[in-house]
Order: C-alpha cells, then structure tokens, then sequence
C-alpha cells in the first residue's frame, strides 16, 4: 500500500513540475497599462493565432503564453481600444518557429504611445 501512495505521490508530483515548467517553456506576450485612460479590449494577432486580452486597468497587465509551433513568420499585430472610444493599431516584433521563453512585452503608454520590447 505504501508503494501505491508513493508511486501516486511521485506521479502527481511530476505532473506539477511539467505543468509550471511549460510556463517557462512557453514564448508569452505581455500588455503593460501605464497610461491614464483604461482598456477596454486589447488583442494581439500572430501569424497563425488571434490572443484575446480583454479589459486592463490603469497601471495594470496581462500576459498570454502561445504556441512554440508557428507555421508561418510574421509580427504581432494589435489592437487596443481604449475606454474613451479611441483604437490603436499597429504591429511589432517578429515571430517565427520554437522561439523557446521569448517574452515580449507591449506597453501602452500616455498619449496612446505604445512601446514593444523583447525581455
């Protein structure tokens, strides 16, 4: 009986670690808010995927990890609607295939200004 436990133990265990670790596999984009005016809707294409992010406060972010597997190159391209009704578009970057803990990050800042920046 101890045995079972153990083996059950040592499975759930493995599942955790290989569960976290794709996180840290995973290429992310994150939407940084430092501006003085909310997002209402922000969204980030890929090549090959469309990244919803929703609503973000003021002085608040949101990140999405995306697929290793890209079948076609290209940018990101978002778009951000604001709360008071104005909308950004533009694109940034570059993805391409198994670009493994690539971490962009996309910051909106006063003035509509956006900064796009690989960390």
């Amino acid at each position: 009986m101890k045995l079972l436990y153990k083996t059950v133990f040592s499975l759930l265990t493995l599942l955790i670690v290989i569960y976290y670790s794709s996180f840290y596999v995973l290429p992310s984009i994150s939407i940084v808010n430092s501006s003085t005016v909310g997002i209402a809707q922000a969204e980030v294409d890929l090549p090959a995927s469309h990244l919803d992010f929703g609503s973000i406060a003021i002085g608040s972010s949101n990140a999405l990890h995306y697929s290793l597997t890209q079948p076609k190159d290209g940018v990101y391209s978002y778009t951000i609607k604001f709360t008071d009704s104005v909308e950004i578009t533009g694109s940034c970057g570059y993805v391409s295939d198994n670009e493994f803990n690539k971490r962009v990050v996309i910051t909106v800042e006063t003035d509509y200004q956006i900064r796009c920046e690989r960390q």
